[in-house]
């Protein structure tokens, strides 16, 4: 999520640059709901000790207003085509979802 954040900052910045003003929240599709518990809670627990400056770093920007974190199912997590082993079907509800109308 760390990493899409400074995406998603570093596109608002070049924007602004542009003078394109984005006022909205830019949502962070994840499944994983504790990473999605640590960017909105601003209490250090002492469970997630390990988490670094990545953590912080996600946190800083949702109590901003600039990402919200949105909880997706693992099936439907798009990003799971390019990361994970998948069957036909899933393959093909995948591409269709990315609007690949004749894959190869």
């Amino acid at each position: 999520m760390a990493l899409v954040t400074t995406e998603v900052t570093w596109l608002r910045w070049l924007l602004e640059d542009f003078g394109v003003s984005v006022s909205m929240l830019t949502s962070l599709f994840s499944d994983s709901t504790g990473a999605i518990n640590m960017a909105l809670d601003p209490v250090k627990h002492g469970l997630s000790k390990h988490v670094g400056f990545d953590a912080f770093y996600t946190r800083a920007y949702v109590q901003d207003g600039i990402v919200s974190p949105q909880y997706v199912l693992s099936e439907i997590q798009l990003a799971d085509l390019f990361t994970k082993a998948q069957t036909g079907t899933r393959h093909r509800f995948y591409l269709s979802k990315l609007s690949v109308l004749h894959p190869p």
